[in-house]
């Protein structure tokens, strides 16, 4: 279990060591330093495009919200769990505020 705790005020960027492309309006990555493969539904790919720069956790769920329906308590858990999930991958970093 990583540290790093995942706040709406942490700033979220791609980590290196992967490589992306686009399949039929979703994301696939290889992690280069796992060999595994991830496949990313259209929330994620989302999620994948915005953090390319660093990006805050609020600001994330605020363009999910503005972009699917979807209410603002659901959103930040579900973005927390899955930002948790791709850190755990070694497919974001945590950047200091």
């Amino acid at each position: 279990m990583l540290e790093n705790t995942i706040t709406a005020d942490s700033i979220i960027c791609h980590s290196h060591g992967q490589v992306a492309t686009s399949i039929d309006d979703q994301i696939v990555l290889l992690s280069l330093d796992k060999g595994n493969y991830y496949g990313m539904n259209g929330v994620l790919t989302s999620i994948w495009h915005w953090v390319a720069q660093p990006m805050r956790v609020s600001d994330i769920c605020k363009k999910l919200i503005e972009t699917y329906e979807v209410s603002d308590e659901v959103c930040k858990k579900d973005v927390q769990r899955i930002l948790l999930e791709l850190q755990q991958e070694g497919l974001i970093e945590i950047k200091p505020i």
